[in-house]
């Protein structure tokens, strides 16, 4: 089960109803096996959590956290539209699109007809996906999870396209018009689940970047799909990523990322 799956299921529930599905759990144990035998994996487990954090807070252990996250301060450059990263800074235009989705239902996220929204979402990005180039997709975060209740009852994906008319041209697709159908459906027959998207669309020179201690994000993540990659006559077609700075001119401050002159 990957990370995102597992922490989503994890926060499908409030903290007290897991806690209480522990105590349970270790209750049924304490009546059926000896006292000492029920305690002792609990108690392992506890202190070897306790051991993993003191070390890596004291840098004899590698602290997993840091994995991929650039130390200090960054910003990332995405690929131009032909795949150049050394043009200048925010040279593109860039589309926001916010999408997403919520359970009003008793069983969170759980619920079966949030499993079906899910399918959908997922059929909607694989179709993205596949199609970079018809509909200028540029990428998308990992699921964001809200935190304004007990459990984590919505999810929420910010995505990037080249401009307005790919984004229409993704709504107009299959998987977002079965989607969207689906959707349209589902709120009118029950409240149990809820959705919302927001759309942003930022032209050259009005959008930018700044990351401390962070890992790739947003549109740290973007990838441009280019023709013919180092050798233009191929014919073939290259995933250029962003590229990530952490000096230089454009470091200095929020006019020289944005590509202006400072007023």
């Amino acid at each position: 089960m990957s990370s995102i799956r597992w922490n989503v299921m994890k926060d499908a529930a409030e903290l007290s109803t897991w806690l209480l599905m522990g105590a349970g759990l270790q209750s049924l144990l304490v009546l059926i096996l000896p006292l000492y035998v029920a305690i002792v994996p609990t108690c392992l487990f506890l202190l070897f959590r306790i051991a993993t954090v003191f070390l890596i807070a004291q840098g004899i252990m590698k602290n997993p956290r840091l994995e991929n996250v650039t130390v200090g301060k960054s910003w990332a450059v995405p690929p131009s539209q032909d795949g150049s990263l050394d043009g200048p800074p925010a040279q593109s235009s860039v589309v926001l699109f916010v999408v997403g989705a919520r359970s009003n239902h008793p069983l969170g996220m759980s619920a079966s007809d949030f499993q079906e929204l899910r399918k959908n979402f997922l059929a909607m990005w694989d179709e993205a996906e596949a199609n970079r180039e018809l509909y200028g997709y540029l990428g998308k975060t990992a699921l964001l999870v809200s935190a304004e209740l007990g459990s984590g009852n919505a999810l929420m994906t910010m995505s990037y396209w080249k401009s307005i008319e790919h984004l229409h041209a993704f709504a107009r697709g299959p998987a977002h018009m079965k989607g969207w159908d689906w959707i349209i459906k589902a709120t009118k027959n029950s409240p149990s689940v809820g959705f919302m998207h927001e759309v942003y669309s930022s032209p050259g020179g009005h959008w930018q970047n700044v990351y401390y201690n962070f890992r790739p994000f947003g549109l740290a993540q973007t990838k441009n799909l280019v023709q013919g990659g180092k050798d233009a006559f191929s014919g073939a077609t290259e995933l250029v990523g962003a590229r990530i700075e952490t000096k230089g001119p454009r470091m200095g401050g929020m006019y020289a990322r944005l590509g202006r002159k400072e007023l």
